[in-house]
């Protein structure tokens, strides 16, 4: 079974619970002034340019904290 990389995680979680909290996608985007487009593929698991820094303002839109965002990614500490 093929891993998903980082990226496919935090986007099906995105989907996930913007699903579970009857958040649209239009609404995501109106609220967080990132591009529908842009949303919609990293949805998708497809390359999206969302940034780090756009993940705070993610989550707090859709209510969540980020280790809920980040949910099914390991973290390797130094």
């Amino acid at each position: 079974m093929k891993e998903r990389n980082v990226m496919e995680i935090l986007g099906k979680n995105m989907h996930d619970i913007r699903f579970e909290k009857n958040v649209s996608l239009q609404e995501l985007a109106e609220k967080t002034n990132i591009d529908i487009e842009i949303l919609r593929k990293f949805e998708s698991g497809e390359y999206s340019e969302i940034k780090i820094e756009q993940y705070p303002l993610i989550a707090h839109v859709l209510d969540v904290s980020l280790q809920e965002m980040t949910k099914g990614i390991q973290f390797i500490e130094d």
